[in-house]
């Protein structure tokens, strides 16, 4: 049998790694697969989102990916608290467990890291499905009702 070569769309791909990432999730699944799903959606809609608007100034948080709206909101919160940290050290503290997960230096990374998985798998999935919203408009059923669960089991009315 021979291989088949065919052309995929990126927008497509991140969108089938996160709704494979919520069905896992749906299933009771692991999660640092969930996280590698998920945030890999997020990069790949990331990108997609800065290509459309390239040339372009951002405006708003509508223009923005979720990742800028989060290091925006971060960097002010810093900010007003004194605490002056730079956009780099905002952006590596939001990688760290990704980065974590998928790469491993003997020379400087620990064997272990502590994480709360289920708060990482949260916002990973978040991120990831408020990118696909920015990017195609409206989320999937899927999306709604994983949006809808994290409200209830937060307390929102």
């Amino acid at each position: 049998m021979g291989y088949v070569y065919k052309s995929y769309r990126k927008d497509e791909m991140a969108a089938r790694l996160l709704e494979t990432a919520l069905q896992l999730h749906a299933n009771g699944g692991d999660g640092f697969s969930l996280i590698l799903l998920a945030r890999s959606a997020e990069e790949v809609l990331a990108g997609m989102i800065k290509g459309r608007r390239s040339g372009t100034p951002t405006t708003g948080p509508a223009e923005r990916t979720a990742r800028e709206e989060t290091k925006a909101v971060l960097g002010t919160i810093h900010a007003a608290h004194g605490s002056g940290r730079t956009e780099k050290q905002i952006g590596d503290s939001m990688n760290r467990v990704f980065n974590s997960i998928k790469h491993h230096d003997s020379g400087k990374d620990a064997e272990e890291i502590t994480l709360s998985l289920e708060l990482e798998v949260e916002m990973a999935l978040s991120g990831a499905i408020e990118n696909y919203a920015r990017y195609f408009g409206n989320p999937s059923e899927s999306m709604v009702r994983f949006t809808q669960d994290r409200l209830r089991n937060c307390g929102a009315p």
